[in-house]
């Protein structure tokens, strides 16, 4: 099978007639245009990481947030072709840091240990696709792919309700409009703010979904996400804080 994008070929498949269409041809051919004038992230060869990394038929939850992060950090962006994931694991966007801190409160109190390494990764080794609204956004400009890229999530999002028990985890506004796509009788939709609007407000992120996940996989098929990778010892987190 010759594919005209590097995802696997269980997710080509189910999005050939989306990924074959003219309106998709249209879209590559705006961000190649836009390339030639402008900073457009991630990199080319991370848009689809997060179907690369996890394949259709692994994929047990999905998170939908907004577009990639439209930022850089050392003269690179910041994005990587995860939600939510930092190309460069010495810089934890405050998204990301809201995230974890979370985590820990919800599923870990009582585990003095926590991981140096932020490694969003893992998860999607899980069967966690970790998705955007849209795959590539203009440097300095939060959302201004976010309406190009909508007919190819819709058809993600399609695809994966074709998965029994799948979950879907909805975070934010932009994330929450793709719900009426979904089958709420044969899928769990979970819905919550944005992490990143516990940033702006000053609030705290009332987010319990983490825990939900687990408890509906262990009902589901008894597995369960591991959130954090905690290391057997502590000594090297010494000098680490979570707010660095």
């Amino acid at each position: 099978m010759t594919k005209l994008i590097n995802i696997p070929d269980d997710w080509y498949v189910r999005l050939q007639p989306t990924i074959e269409s003219p309106e998709f041809m249209e879209l590559a051919k705006f961000i190649a245009e836009e390339r030639k004038t402008k900073q457009i992230f991630p990199l080319r060869e991370e848009i689809f990481r997060a179907f690369q990394l996890t394949p259709y038929m692994k994929t047990r939850v999905t998170i939908v947030s907004m577009d990639p992060y439209f930022t850089e950090y050392k003269g690179e962006p910041v994005a990587c072709g995860l939600s939510f994931a930092p190309k460069n694991r010495d810089f934890v966007p405050p998204s990301l840091r809201i995230i974890y801190q979370k985590i820990k409160e919800t599923c870990y109190p009582d585990d003095l240990a926590f991981p140096t390494d932020l490694n969003i990764e893992n998860w999607t080794k899980q069967g966690v696709l970790m998705l955007n609204s849209a795959l590539t956004v203009e440097k300095g400009k939060a959302g201004s792919h976010l309406k190009q890229w909508d007919f190819f999530t819709k058809a993600v999002l399609e695809a994966l309700n074709e998965l029994p028990g799948h979950i879907f985890v909805l975070w934010g506004k932009d994330a929450q409009k793709y719900k009426k796509y979904l089958n709420p009788e044969s899928q769990y939709i979970l819905e919550c703010s944005h992490p990143a609007s516990a940033t702006y407000t000053g609030g705290i992120w009332e987010c319990d979904h983490f825990n939900e996940i687990n408890r509906i996989l262990q009902l589901y098929n008894g597995e369960t996400i591991d959130w954090l990778e905690l290391p057997h010892t502590v000594d090297h987190l010494k000098d680490f804080k979570i707010d660095q």
